[in-house]
Formats: C-alpha cells, structure tokens, sequence
C-alpha cells in the first residue's frame, strides 16, 4: 500500500491555461543605466493588484489585532500617553523645587535660632557682661534669619520664573498647533492638532518606568503576527534547536501560502532535519501556536528543509471523499484511492501494490472511517477482491454483504481457515512470478495472478489474543497474518489490520514490524502509540496519545509509510450513517457484474476450496447473507412434511387420508373447500401432492399400508426417507 501525497503526472489544460500567462517570458524593455525595480510584470496585472490587495487587507487586519493586545500593556498608547503627560509634568516642575524647600528650611532654622537668642537676652537678673554678649548673639541670629528669608523669597520667585518659562515652551507648540488647525481647518484642524498633541506626548512616555521601549521580538503567530525571519530565528534559539553558534539560513523569503506561512530554510552546526522535528513541541510554543498547525517536512539534504505553519487549525474541517457518489471504475494499483488529507490540505493516496497496512486507535478515534474510506475505493475496483472479517460481530457490514467477496462476523475459526488457504494461494503467485523471473507483481501480470487479494481484519483483538474468543487459534493466526504481511503486497495480496486495543498481545513485534504502513489515532498513551507505530516514535515526536479527546480529533493520526514517512493526518469523511458506504458498494456490485466477477456469481479459488472443505461460501456473507458461517434455514417442502408425517404415525408408513390430513394443517392449499365432495377433494389433493413431488424431481413409490381391517393406499417412510 503506497502512500502518495502529489498529485498526478498527467497535464491539467485547465492549470496550464492559468499560468501559461505567468510563465511567459515578458517583453524586453531597454534599461541603458541598469536601475528598473525587479518587479515581475504579473504584480501589475489585475490579477497581481487583487493579490496584493488580499495580502495588504490580511496584513491590516493583523497589525490592528497587533495594535489592540499592546494596548492592554504599559507599552499600549494610553499608557505611553499618560506617561507623556506625567513626564512633561515633571520637567515643567524643574529641579529647583529643591532649592525652594532648601531655603525655606534654611528660614524655619534660622528663626528657631533667633527665638532662642531673644529668649535668652530677655531674662532678667543677668549681669551686664552676659547681657550685652547675648544681645549680639540675637542681633547675629536676626541678621541671619533676614538674610535666610530673603534667600527662600528670591529662589522661590526664580522657580516660578523658571516654571513659567519651560510651561510656556511646553504649552506654545500645542497652542500654535491647536490655533492652527482651528483657524485653517476648523473643528477638523482641531481635531487633528488634538491628535497631534497627543502623538507627541506618547513619543516621550513611550519608555517604560523601567526604561523598556516596544518591541515585537514577543510577536508570536498564534497571536496573528506575521512569520518574519526575526520571529523564526528567535523562535529557534528559543526552543532550543540552535545555538549562539549556529544560525538558521534562508532559502526562500517566507510566503503566504493561503492560511499558512511557508518558508524554506537551513540550519547549519551539524543540525538536522530529525533534530528538528523531535523539537517540534518547544518550537511550536515559541511561536505560539498548536503543535498540530505546524508541519516541517525534509528537503534535499539532511539540513534542509520546509517549515510551515498554518495560522488557523488545518484539521479544524471536514473533507469529504471525492469517491462518494461516484460510479466510474478507479485504478487502485496506479492510481490510488483517497484515504487522508495532510496538514496543508493535499489528499493522502494509498495505492493497493506496495505493503500492508495497521490501523489503531481507541473507541470512537476514527479507526473505522480509515477502513471506510478504503472500502469505498476499493469497492470501485473490480479487480479487487474485498474480503472482510469484522471481528466486531455488529451489523456495521451486512448492509454491503453483497458486494464482498469474503464477509464473516466474529468468527476466528473461519479467519483461520482463510488464512490458510490464502498462504496456500501466495505460494501459487509466488511460483508464477518465478516461472516469469521477475520478484513483483505488476499491473499488467495481475489478471494472470488472479486480481488483488484486499483482506480488511476489523479489530484485531478478537483474532490475536489468545485468552480471547476461541483464543487457541491466536497464535496460529499471528503467525499466518505476519507471513502473509510480509511478502504478499509483492504478488498482489494485502492486509489491512484494524485494533481499537492497541497492546502488545493484540499486535505483536513481529505483526507490526511486516506492516510497512501504520496509522495511529488517538490513544491513551505513548506505549499504546508505541505498538502502532514502532518503538521509540513516541520519543521522537510521533505520539498519538497527545492527540485532544474530542470529536473535532477524529480521524487525526500519525500516518507512517516508507513514501512519506511521519506525516499527521485526518481521514476523509464517510457519511456511513447516511448511506456513503453502502452507494459506493452498490456501485462497486454493477462494475463487478459488468466484469463478471460479481461475488457469489463467478469463479474464486478461495471460496472455492473453503467451499469444498467446510461445505459453506462466505461469499457475500454467505449462506444468510450476513457473515454467519452456518447453512440458511430454508422452508420445508413437500418432501419434508410427508417424512414427518410418517414419522408421527409410528407406523413407518403414511396412508393418503393421514398425509392430507396433515398437509391442511400446514398449508390452506391442502385444506378441504367448504363444499368439496370427499371424491373431488382426494382427487385434488392428490394431483397437488404429485406435482409437487415431480417439482422436486423425485419419484416415491406407492404402497399399500395397513389402517386395522383396512389397506388404503399410501406411502412407507423408508422410501420417502429415500427419495430425500
């Protein structure tokens, strides 16, 4: 089962009509002094216009999303407003304020000590000496309390002076401004002037108290930035895939490719892509955004490689098969059959020619929209040979029964039997390809190998546990299906494994490591994705169990194959409810009668031989129509009823009247009319029983029994029993 996620080969006149005009080459314009801007001629066409118009639109609308998270910030314009004024404040203020409250210190000390001074001259009873000493001391102390006064009052007038002065040259700019506008514009001016004003005032608040100024080196794309180089190589350094060593290079500028930024880079410093990718968490934080909205696929070299990420959820929708009401005939082998699309919205082709696959997931993950999804291509290939064993045992199957080779419900006895002959077959195809020399099937050797063998196993755990039901066959089973796994995809044979117990018991190493192809949804832990996708994946990146429990998750999964390695994925959607399934199955059923290869109608070696050794074909469900590997009840006939009726004689023998007799009871054809003469209804009655027997195509002898004194005529069980 091949994997391919490009599209085809074949010329689409539709993309070529569209970019025949682009890569046209342009008319050559002379440009003797070298200096015409490189813009490509298609930037000026309408079309080109209307892009341009897109991105500015888009880039408008991020950088006002940008400009509303920064105004909840000290950096949002309010703020830096405020700041603005609160500065301008300030320095109006000045610094002499200091020098004002210096001198009027300087007053209050002063005057303390002249209050002191006088206090002391004016006590009484002191001698002359002392008093004429303290009369200076207070005259000192008044001469300095003078000087100190007039000190506060001249610096005080100077700050005011000052104060004045930086005022005006602070509120001039704004009253010419508003003036201005006012006398050559009117309210408008004004409004302008206003704004003016204000813009003014954020450019001197736009430092931070701390001293920080704006910057968008936090930008983050989950918050509707724009991808720049900055953005990437910090977000790198960040999530710690580079160091201050190393750098990343790029290749391309980055691109909008729809809802999604695309750029291709390299890392140097002995980085790789594998390197990369096992960072993919840290990374995705450092940007902002899910992990699951951003894919890193390996380009060329081993350092190379295309980061892209997608600004919305790419798995936040449905895609419905492209296969779903159609009735034309697919080509699986070549073509391909659409099972997923990836994270940048390209469907998942799974060819049936390469490997097998294995499916996990838990309940309600997806796991059966997967196997829809193949079934509804499959089913449009009449060289397919599509045989299911729903080891579920619901009714989910029985409604396209008739368009299945093989269908058995829970029934790992069967499976077994299978497998067996299926192995026996492999050998047949093995041995033709040697008498060919040649080690693999091709599209043109399939007729002759007898078509493409497709075996769906739904849930696995039914068929591979060994304390499961009937669990004695398990081991033989496993065996089988991992031979079979292992070199059938080479002669045309394929499994498509499905579990929602993905454990070691259900899916051994040896199971797992021949199914080149996995796909795990969602799971309850990195061991359980472990099982599916091989040991070590987890660790690597690759863990299902990480996957949101919700509905929007179904049908996410890691897609595994050796054409595109580790890849997230959702299935395509099937609406089984409403019938999808079962209209591609109709379809499927008329391109196969068409081909005569209708199942249940034209020759399969398989069944064949199942047939011949177990005495039941579970082609087309089989004998019920409903995967139930027992024989249908049918009606009993004329046969039936005569054999039973002898039997309840006791007698070993029926006569005439007792044969009617019993007959009326169960069938009103037998019944005496209400005015049938006894002659007319024996007559009657015994032309029915003959024409019926003849129907049967079997001839019982009449005999004579014996009633008491009587010997009517009749029939002896032995003969019945006979003729049966």
């Amino acid at each position: 089962m091949t994997i391919e996620t490009t599209p085809s080969s074949s010329s689409d006149p539709e993309w070529e009509g569209i970019v025949a005009g682009l890569l046209a080459a342009p008319a050559t314009v002379a440009d003797p002094m070298g200096d015409t801007p490189l813009t490509p001629p298609w930037v000026k066409t309408r079309t080109g216009w209307k892009a341009r118009a897109k991105v500015g639109r888009a880039n408008s609308t991020r950088g006002f999303r940008r400009w509303l998270r920064r105004q909840a910030g000290e950096h949002g314009h309010a703020a830096q407003t405020w700041r603005g004024i609160a500065r301008t404040a300030l320095w109006v203020q000045g610094v002499e304020g200091t020098q004002v409250l210096a001198a009027r210190h300087e007053v209050q000390h002063t005057q303390r000590d002249y209050k002191a001074a006088k206090w002391a001259h004016d006590k009484r009873l002191i001698p002359g000496k002392e008093k004429d000493k303290r009369r200076k001391e207070m005259e000192k102390a008044f001469d300095e309390s003078t000087k100190a006064l007039a000190d506060y009052r001249r610096a005080r007038t100077e700050a005011r002076v000052k104060r004045a002065a930086r005022a005006t040259a602070a509120l001039a700019p704004v009253a010419a401004t508003e003036g201005a506008g006012l006398y050559f514009l009117g309210a408008p001016g004004g409004i302008l002037a206003t704004g003016a004003t204000l813009a003014a005032l954020a450019l001197l608040g736009r430092r931070t108290t701390a001293g920080e100024l704006y910057t968008d080196r936090d930008a983050k794309i989950g918050d509707g930035d724009r991808m720049t180089d900055d953005m990437i190589d910090r977000a790198f350094r960040d999530a710690g895939i580079i160091k201050v060593d190393q750098a990343v290079v790029f290749r391309s500028p980055v691109i909008q490719d729809g809802a999604a930024w695309l750029v291709h880079v390299e890392v140097t410093g002995g980085i790789t892509v594998a390197d990369v990718q096992k960072k993919t968490g840290p990374l995705a934080s450092a940007l902002g955004i899910p992990r699951h909205q951003m894919d890193i696929r390996h380009e060329g070299r081993e350092d190379q490689f295309s980061l892209w990420v997608s600004m919305t959820d790419p798995f936040g929708r449905t895609a419905t098969n492209p296969l779903i009401g159609t009735t034309a005939k697919v080509n699986a082998w070549r073509d391909g059959l659409p099972l997923a699309f990836d994270k940048r919205g390209a469907i998942v082709l799974a060819t049936i020619s390469d490997y097998s696959l294995l499916v996990g997931g838990t309940t309600r993950s997806g796991k059966g929209m997967a196997i829809a999804n193949i079934l509804v291509g499959a089913m449009l290939d009449p060289r397919i040979r599509v045989r299911l064993f729903d080891g579920k045992g619901t009714g989910e199957y029985v409604g396209i029964a008739e368009s299945l080779d093989t269908f058995v419900r829970r029934n790992p006895e069967r499976l077994l039997q299978f497998l067996k002959v299926l192995a026996a077959e492999l050998e047949r195809r093995t041995e033709i390809l040697v008498d060919l020399g040649v080690s693999k099937a091709t599209e043109d050797l399939l007729e002759q190998l007898g078509g493409i063998e497709l075996v769906i196993v739904d849930e696995l755990a039914t068929y591979t546990v060994k304390g499961g039901l009937n669990g004695q066959h398990a081991e033989e089973i496993v065996e089988l299906l991992a031979q079979i796994a292992a070199v059938g995809a080479a002669v045309g044979i394929v499994l498509v494994l499905a579990t929602q117990s993905p454990k070691v018991d259900v899916v051994p190493s040896r199971l797992r490591g021949n199914c080149a192809g996995r796909w795990s949804m969602r799971v309850e832990s990195a061991t359980a994705s472990n099982t599916i996708l091989g040991d070590g994946a987890a660790g690597d990146g690759y863990d299902s169990s990480k996957i949101e429990n919700s509905k929007g998750t179904r049908g996410r999964g890691w897609l595994t194959t050796p054409d595109t390695g580790f890849i997230e994925a959702r299935s395509l959607f099937v609406d089984v409810e409403n019938g999808d399934l079962r209209k591609a199955a109709t379809a499927g059923l008329e391109l196969r009668q068409a081909a005569g290869r209708a199942p249940g109608h034209c020759p399969d070696p398989i069944e064949g031989q199942l047939a011949a050794e177990t005495g039941i074909s579970m082609a087309a469900g089989g004998p019920t129509g409903k995967g139930t590997a027992v024989q249908a009840e049918t009606e009993p006939d004329i046969l039936d009823h005569l054999i039973k009726a002898a039997t309840a004689t006791g007698e070993e023998n029926l006569s005439r009247a007792e044969a009617f007799a019993y007959l009326a009871g169960v069938d009103d054809e037998f019944a005496r009319g209400p005015e049938e003469v006894d002659a007319a209804y024996v007559t009657r009655v015994g032309s029915l029983v003959k024409a019926r027997l003849d129907d049967l195509g079997v001839d019982v002898p009449v005999a004579t029994v014996q009633r008491g004194s009587q010997r009517p005529r009749g029939w002896r069980l032995a003969d019945l029993l006979a003729a049966r």
